[in-house]
């Protein structure tokens, strides 16, 4: 099962949505179920379950593309993944740079903040000071030009142009310094004293110029998140003749590159934070058998339009393995895995997020049982969407696939709920997910080769019901 370069997106939020919970009250919820779906509240509900289901085929896909950042970035090399940030700034000042290119004192550094209200979500605020030496290659593109036209043409350069040439920077100028970094609180900027090179570049400035500088900490012990140029405060250049001489210049915007580090082209892994989705195509013929078994008619329907509307899914489960290690959890929290399924719109192929209902009695237990990073050995995803659109069109060739996707850390993983909401008492707040994106990886090569188990609840009126 190799990587494929093609990848699926879908919506991806932090609660999914969210339906009536069978699990829970049966009778009212699936009354209520069956009216919202033009079905008569006789209609009564089976379940069938068929176990050792394997792939037929699962591919990882990851979309490279460069990605703006306006308020958030992040750097450093994690799970696999290596994260840079390109700033862009353009500038002009014929006096300032009159004197900069004339003194033996000319010296510059790049200020960044770390992102505070994300390191007091993820608890890492109360373990500071956090600190390394931490090693940072930079390349730059320094391009000139005179008066304010210039400028005008840079910032008329549309973001999607300027992202998709960070992708093939060539024969442009690397310098790799070393510094000690320590974060002893959150408010204090991150001082980077830019190579001597690159101050060089920069004294050649006559009248204004745009510079392109791109930042990577290869060996990074942790993932720095700092904040973008539309955050308060933003990252800022400064270029100093003298200690009350300066001239600070702030990027209009931001770039993030990301690059997969994994090694394994034969492995189904899976990142956060990224655009990776993993696309497993689900064998259809033991579904079809077991609806035989259970209702003893003909699958796949293929009379008339050969669109099967005999029963309704009201709920599909699919259920695999789960690792119980944190490795590549990132904040050491249990992660969402999000799903979507292909159905049928009008003829067409389309992706559908799949919605979640809960049962509160395994979560209280277990916990919710669509996350990684969690004790226990099984992985559950709902997939009704797909499942109902499948055996809806399997008698006109309709395939069962399904699109994975790392989601969020999730802050409360045995709360019954699947949003933001107060205690019982209303005093407190309980917070489900972290605002941020999680930069995890999760390894599903073994739960692809695996088997897994499928289970249905199904509406229909047959029989002497009819």
């Amino acid at each position: 099962m190799k990587k494929s370069v093609f990848l699926f997106f879908f919506a991806l939020l932090p609660s999914l949505a969210l339906v009536a919970c069978l699990f829970d009250s049966s009778d009212s919820s699936l009354v209520s179920w069956l009216d919202d779906q033009g079905f008569p509240s006789n209609y009564k509900v089976e379940t069938v379950s068929i176990d050792s289901i394997y792939p037929v085929s699962a591919a990882v896909g990851f979309d490279s593309t460069p990605r703006k950042q306006s308020y958030q970035g992040v750097l450093g090399n994690v799970s696999g993944m290596n994260h840079e940030l390109v700033f862009d700034f353009c500038f002009r000042d014929v006096s300032f740079f009159s004197k900069f290119e004339n003194t033996d004192s000319a010296a510059a550094f790049l200020a960044i903040y770390l992102d505070s209200a994300f390191y007091d979500q993820a608890g890492i605020a109360d373990s500071l000071p956090i600190g390394e030496n931490l090693e940072i290659a930079y390349t730059w593109i320094l391009d000139k030009g005179v008066g304010d036209d210039y400028l005008d043409s840079v910032g008329d350069i549309k973001d999607s142009i300027w992202l998709r040439e960070l992708r093939g920077w060539k024969n442009a100028p690397t310098v790799d310094t070393i510094y000690t970094v320590k974060v002893n609180n959150l408010d204090s900027a991150i001082r980077l004293d830019l190579p001597g090179s690159l101050v060089k570049a920069l004294m050649t400035i006559e009248d204004g110029a745009r510079l392109q500088l791109r930042m990577s900490a290869p060996h990074s012990k942790r993932l720095y998140r700092i904040y973008g140029p539309s955050s308060s405060p933003p990252p800022f250049m400064r270029m100093r003749v003298t200690d009350t001489d300066f001239k600070s210049v702030w990027p209009f915007r931001m770039g993030l590159v990301s690059t997969s580090e994994e090694t394994c082209k034969d492995c189904l892994i899976l990142h956060g934070g990224v655009l990776e989705s993993l696309v497993v195509d689900i064998p259809g013929e033991k579904i079809l058998n077991a609806l035989e078994n259970l209702y003893g008619d003909d699958f796949p329907y293929t009379e008339g339009d050969s669109m099967d509307v005999r029963q309704a899914v009201v709920l599909a489960r699919l259920t695999m393995g789960r690792s119980n290690s944190m490795d590549g959890s990132e904040l050491g929290l249990p992660v969402q895995v999000a799903i979507a399924s292909f159905v049928d719109s009008n003829g067409a192929e389309v992706q559908k997020t799949e919605s979640y209902k809960l049962n509160r009695e395994l979560i209280k237990e277990s916990g919710h049982p669509n996350l990684v990073f969690m004790e226990g050995d099984s992985l559950s995803l709902q997939m009704t969407y797909g499942m109902r659109s499948y055996i809806n069109r399997a008698g006109a060739g309709a395939k069962l696939r399904v699109v994975l996707r790392m989601g969020r850390s999730m802050l409360a993983p045995y709360d019954t709920l699947y949003y933001d909401h107060l205690t019982s008492d209303g005093e407190d707040s309980v917070y489900m997910f972290m605002d941020y994106l999680t930069y995890s990886r999760y390894d599903f090569t073994e739960e692809m080769k695996s088997p897994m188990s499928l289970k249905l609840w199904l509406a229909t009126k047959r029989g002497d019901d009819e």
